[in-house]
């Protein structure tokens, strides 16, 4: 899957768990979105539902970026 696609994808699965409208763009901080556990463990669902790749709201946590969000679940859906 391309990195592109793969970020249109978790971009959607974001917007749609912590209920944002705006654009999300690789430097969007999850500060931005909202840390709130319930809904990163809404995201962490979804990705593992659908793309089948483990990361934990731990490790959302201690992201920066969406954009590191995307090259981390990139590295588990490549093996």
């Amino acid at each position: 899957m391309a990195n592109e696609e793969l970020f249109q994808q978790l971009a959607g699965f974001a917007k749609t768990a912590y209920g944002f409208d705006g654009d999300i763009t690789p430097q969007t901080s999850f500060d931005e979105l909202g840390k709130e556990s319930m809904k990163m463990i809404a995201l962490t669902s979804m990705i593992e539902n659908e793309l089948d790749a483990e990361v934990t709201v731990s490790e959302i946590m201690n992201m920066a970026t969406f954009g590191e969000l995307v090259d981390r679940v990139a590295e588990e859906v490549e093996e």
